[in-house]
């Protein structure tokens, strides 16, 4: 009877020691007017999915604006609006989408779809008038120098893309203009312009097609009023990473160069050999370095060979605005002189610190 009591006694003490409530995070009511995350931590996010690519998700939370995080701290995301949904087999479908437990639920038209999360390529909104589609920036910069030479330099970029499963179009203008004042005795040092605008068709993860590359440039200083160019390309992914993104393009073009004053009046026309490779990698979630070199061959009397390099870092320092160290080079190794005037160089080189805005 004693040992009775003693055990009896013993585990009465044990279930007063093991707390009978255990907090557990409540499953936030999922409102319809939002797109909802849960990170790995297990708090919960409300906002928009903007995209998700190279295992990245582009998220606008409610309270923490646009963010950007590594897919593999995301355990369980949950749409509003019909996502399009890319597959590693190059498959499309679209749907309300679900991710949970390692697996991606599509609901579409009342049934289910399920698939493995490891099958999964990339997530964008299927309704084209979202916003969440485009993206930009916009750069300025302005040096002015007085006193006994007046100068004034300014750089003004801006940059436009937009993204589906399988289609990436971009557009990129950058002006740069320079004169200084001395006496009265005004002179413009620099001004110069490229425009170029292309659109990719993602065939596979590692292969994609440049449809349409069209470049626009113009050279006070080089003797080039007007230097179009139009063709195709074929690209490789050679490296695509969380942080570190590596493309090359080869193809063929057609261009078209307009002279500020030659002897030669009429426009020289040429076929192209183009090449590129673009690079950017992220140092941190703050520090992005990028470097982009195109090289077109071309007939002598358009210049031979055609060069532009950029290259430079980005320093984000708050959620839309960033400070860009830029180091640019165009180099035309054919230049045609003006008519009764010294050849111009080759190289033109431009370092320039700029403030940028995304959005």
């Amino acid at each position: 009877m004693l040992a009775l009591t003693f055990i009896s006694f013993l585990s009465h003490s044990q279930q007063e020691l093991v707390p009978t409530n255990i907090w557990v995070p409540p499953t936030p009511v999922f409102s319809p007017q939002f797109d909802w995350l849960k990170l790995r931590s297990g708090e919960w996010l409300k906002g928009d999915i903007i995209s998700m690519y190279d295992d990245e998700l582009e998220f606008d939370s409610k309270k923490l604006n646009n963010i950007i995080l590594d897919w593999q701290d995301v355990t369980e995301l949950r749409s509003r609006y019909d996502q399009q949904i890319r597959f590693a087999n190059g498959d499309v479908k679209q749907g309300f989408l679900i991710v949970k437990e390692g697996h991606l639920i599509l609901i579409s038209g009342g049934s289910e779809q399920h698939f493995p999360l490891s099958e999964l390529l990339s997530i964008t909104s299927s309704s084209d008038d979202r916003e969440g589609l485009w993206d930009g920036k916009v750069n300025l910069g302005i040096d002015v120098n007085t006193g006994n030479v007046n100068q004034l330099d300014y750089l003004a970029s801006v940059r436009i893309e937009r993204r589906t499963p399988f289609t990436r179009f971009r557009v990129d203008f950058i002006y740069n203009y320079s004169k200084s004042t001395v006496d009265e005795n005004e002179q413009v040092i620099t001004d110069t312009s490229r425009l170029t605008s292309y659109l990719d068709w993602f065939y596979s993860r590692k292969l994609f097609l440049r449809a349409f590359d069209y470049e626009h440039f113009t050279d006070l200083q080089q003797n080039i009023k007007s230097r179009d160019t139009i063709g195709l390309s074929l690209g490789y992914h050679l490296i695509q990473n969380k942080r570190l993104q590596w493309d090359v393009t080869l193809g063929p073009s057609y261009q078209q160069t307009a002279y500020v004053n030659t002897t030669n009046e009429s426009d020289q026309k040429s076929g192209v050999v183009a090449m590129g490779t673009s690079l950017e990698y992220n140092f941190s979630s703050r520090i992005d370095f990028l470097f982009d070199y195109q090289l077109q061959f071309v007939e002598e009397n358009s210049g031979k060979r055609n060069a532009h390099l950029k290259t430079g870092f980005e320093f984000e320092f708050s959620d839309h605005f960033e400070l860009d160290l830029s180091f640019y080079l165009d180099r035309v190794a054919h230049p045609v002189a003006p008519e009764g005037a010294i050849v111009p160089k080759s190289n033109d080189y431009r370092l320039a610190l700029s403030l940028g805005y995304d959005f």
